[in-house]
């Protein structure tokens, strides 16, 4: 099985959007700091941004096939994910500009 054209692409348009909104994810987690006891604020943002966007890939794959994803599939979305891991990386680590 592979993944088809227009989930790929729905996919990473949804990836592409939430990199973008990275800057205010940035700007609200410090707020939860002591709730959450997270020591190293780039770590705990990037686990939070790849969490949400596997989940955010299964629960779509399961709500346009009505089924849960194969193994295979499984895997294909997270060599997908994992394509933009430097881009992630890179909105992470950038300056804030005002």
């Amino acid at each position: 099985m592979s993944l088809n054209v227009q989930f790929t692409q729905y996919l990473e348009d949804t990836i592409a959007g939430i990199i973008e909104g990275i800057p205010i994810l940035k700007s609200e987690y410090p707020k939860f700091k002591n709730e959450w006891r997270y020591e190293n604020e780039f770590d705990f943002l990037y686990g939070c941004v790849v969490g949400q966007i596997l989940g955010t890939g299964l629960t779509a794959f399961k709500m346009i096939y009505e089924r849960d994803a194969a193994p295979e599939e499984i895997l294909q979305i997270g060599e997908l994910i994992e394509s933009y891991f430097p881009f992630i990386r890179e909105k992470i680590k950038e300056k804030e500009t005002k």
